[in-house]
């Protein structure tokens, strides 16, 4: 991991978007510690968290080199890149000396403590807190997965669970993230509760982040997603739960509305966030198309959480 005593270079290169991952293993091939790639992109206005890459614009490839890096360590890179039959010609390269950030621990510093709620407070992992009467503390450390606490839709959803959630309610999280609202609801009072997430490596997560909380032992986290991709098939999630989560996207509620409703108990509750403030009439149609009665929206920011019943 670098200190802030190591010195770092990089070398960047704008290249054919055909060429990218060629010019990124030539870097690696010169010495090169670490290699990115940053495709143009166009930033989607009909959905969330969506983009195309744009392939008619140059892409960027960054290498990052550590001290000492100079004319030969360039010769390296040029020679490297030199040697690739390439789509087309590779720019002018620009070298530059680069600050040594640890990003596994740089990003703490903008996570804190988070009230959510009357009852629920989120403490990263590593943060000291000492819970009043009644709190119910949630101890987090996100990784690389979803769901700190701090992003409203988190914080939208984490409301409504502490809102609408009985004791006893059986619970699934659809798109579980780093687990925050499968445990959060556990630890509130739920009884039995699922959660699914297409990223194995982010159900690991949650897994850990399970343990850290001692609920481990009370929260089933598998692979996988509503539909063909339900992972429990001894256990179909039709009618089985009183409160279903799904903190994703209006695209995948979209796509999934009518096995959202489906797993709802009758008279059970879905929340449903993830999308931006201008997708909450297109979202509720959705979930209304499925059988669905809306109960309340709320908001924070530009984002919206719809809590809505089976009949």
């Amino acid at each position: 991991m670098p200190t802030p005593n190591d010195r770092w270079f990089e070398a960047v290169a704008r290249v054919d978007a055909r060429d990218a991952d060629s010019v990124a293993d030539a870097m690696q091939t010169a010495g090169a510690d670490g290699v990115s790639i940053e495709p143009a992109i166009r930033v989607s206005d009909s959905a969330d968290f969506q983009y195309d890459e744009l392939t008619d614009q140059p892409w960027t490839v960054r290498g990052t080199f550590a001290a000492p890096f100079g004319a030969a360590g360039r010769r390296r890179v040029g020679i490297a890149i030199r040697a690739l039959s390439l789509a087309a010609p590779v720019g002018r390269i620009e070298y530059r000396e680069a600050d040594a950030v640890n990003w596994a621990e740089e990003w703490k510093k903008f996570y804190r403590i988070q009230h959510i709620g009357r009852r629920l407070v989120v403490r990263p992992s590593w943060e000291p807190y000492t819970a009043r009467t009644g709190e119910v503390v949630v101890d987090l450390d996100p990784g690389a997965a979803f769901g700190t606490g701090e992003h409203e839709t988190t914080r939208l959803c984490l409301a409504a669970v502490e809102a609408y959630l009985c004791t006893n309610d059986a619970v699934l999280d659809v798109g579980a993230g780093s687990g925050i609202l499968a445990i959060a609801a556990q630890m509130l009072g739920a009884g039995l509760v699922h959660a699914v997430d297409l990223d194995g490596d982010t159900i690991e997560v949650a897994r850990e982040n399970a343990a850290r909380n001692a609920v481990s032992d009370t929260i089933a986290f598998a692979t996988g997603s509503l539909g063909d991709l339900w992972p429990w098939p001894n256990r179909a999630p039709d009618g089985r739960y009183d409160l279903v989560l799904a903190n994703i996207s209006s695209l995948v509620i979209e796509r999934l509305a009518h096995e959202l409703a489906s797993a709802v108990h009758p008279g059970g509750l879905l929340a449903a966030s993830g999308f931006i403030l201008r997708d909450v009439d297109e979202v509720a149609g959705f979930l209304a198309s499925a059988g669905l009665l809306e109960v309340e929206r709320t908001f924070e920011g530009n984002w919206g959480c719809i809590v809505s019943r089976r009949p």
